[in-house]
């Protein structure tokens, strides 16, 4: 008789080692299957927040692989450049992912196309000759599973355009921003993405992320010319920036928890969805390794505790994915503020003094906009959450009414 898994988990990043190991350690059996062999080049600048380490049961001494850890963040925006205090670490994909995966305890099947999904008389999943009773999509944005169960989404993805790439550990180190590991962050003037520059040691990770897919090849252009200006890139490496590559993922909407998991009408099997499959990434800044391993670890929660239709509302009430609901409606509110907005009247000539004030303002707005966006880029939490939904609820309150004054 072939063996039958309590869980067949599609993907090897970290979003399906993470559900695997929880998995395992809980008792159940696992298969992961992968088309891609490991460990595997992926496309990703590579930055993980603290709350990472928790999640994985990890401490950053038990890590293996190549880890920078940095307290200083380089903002550029609108012609200014500061050095912000905030920490993070940074990874390279290629280590951390067959790390996780090998050590998830899961029966690994890689370098399997999985081209049918199909479940059985006996309500159990089949994907490339194996057999389990739940099915985890974690493959990514294109993940077979997610096809499969269609999740909403509500808005398009986003655009980016990376490259990680060897070179002189002392050219690295003469053009760098700051030290070995500190982000350089080149926020697009509109705030419709924002580009970077990290350097770890030996290799260099630059990139480019924006809201319309279709602005990502002029937004890196841009911030290529800006890195290269600042002497930030060193010149042996100037035809490794020719090299880009280019892939798409959805940023986090609190709909796309719709989609999270689908129960069978008669209790044999779930659909659960995970990582990039379901749409995680945090909603201003894109990152989407740690709302990966989140999914991951609270879906097999869920799993194991026989209950897999929590899993949507498991996942909801995680501190950090409430937080990503908290900035995507903070998002959708400046939006729709943005929307209903009547334009200005003519203003008197100003003078010298009120020019100053307004330079001045422009100033301070610029400088908030860069420590916040560096705060959001560290991972850290949204303080006074209460008090953030209370602001929220109001702002909300206040676009509806416009809307009705305007349809009236």
């Amino acid at each position: 008789m072939p063996v039958v898994y309590d869980a067949l988990i599609v993907g090897g990043g970290p979003a399906g080692s993470t559900c695997a190991n929880i998995l395992t350690r809980g008792g159940a059996s696992v298969a992961v299957i992968d088309r891609a062999e490991f460990p595997r080049v992926k496309l990703c600048g590579g930055w993980i927040s603290s709350a990472i380490w928790d999640v994985l049961a990890l401490t950053p001494r038990e890590y293996p692989g190549g880890l920078w850890e940095w307290k200083t963040c380089h903002v550029y925006y609108r012609g200014e450049e500061r050095a912000i205090d905030c920490r993070g670490w940074f990874i390279r994909r290629f280590e951390l992912d067959d790390f996780l995966l090998r050590r998830s305890g899961a029966s690994l099947h890689l370098g399997v196309a999985v081209k049918d999904i199909a479940r059985d008389a006996d309500g159990l999943w089949s994907v490339a000759g194996l057999r389990g009773k739940h099915l985890v999509g974690a493959g990514g944005t294109h993940c077979p599973v997610a096809r499969l169960h269609a999740p909403p989404r509500p808005t398009g993805p986003v655009g980016a355009q990376e490259h990680e790439f060897r070179a002189d550990a002392a050219a690295i180190a003469r053009a760098r921003a700051g030290g070995d590991g500190e982000p350089e962050l080149y926020l697009h003037d509109d705030l419709s993405g924002y580009s970077w520059n990290v350097p770890k040691t030996d290799w260099l990770n630059v990139g480019a992320g924006t809201a319309d897919p279709n602005q990502v090849r002029a937004a890196w252009q841009k911030a290529r010319a800006h890195f290269t200006a600042a002497g930030h890139v060193p010149v042996e490496a100037a035809a490794e920036l020719d090299a880009m590559k280019g892939h798409t993922y959805y940023l986090y909407d609190p709909a796309h928890l719709e989609g999270a998991v689908r129960v069978d009408a008669d209790g044999k099997g779930s659909v659960l969805l995970v990582g990039d499959g379901l749409g995680l990434a945090q909603p201003l800044t894109a990152e989407g390794i740690l709302p990966s391993v989140i999914s991951g670890r609270v879906a097999a929660e869920a799993i194991l505790a026989g209950a897999p239709a929590s899993y949507a509302a498991r996942l909801g009430a995680h501190p950090v994915i409430a937080d990503y609901t908290r900035v995507a409606r903070m998002r959708q509110a400046v939006v729709s503020r943005g929307a209903h907005a009547r334009a200005p009247k003519a203003a008197p000539a100003a003078t010298s003094a009120t020019t100053l004030g307004a330079s001045r303002g422009a100033r301070l707005g610029q400088r908030a906009v860069a420590r916040g966006f560096a705060w959001m880029f560290s991972g850290a939490r949204l303080p006074a959450p209460r008090l953030v939904d209370f602001a929220l609820g109001l702002a909300e309150w206040d676009g509806q009414r416009r809307s009705r004054r305007r349809s009236a």
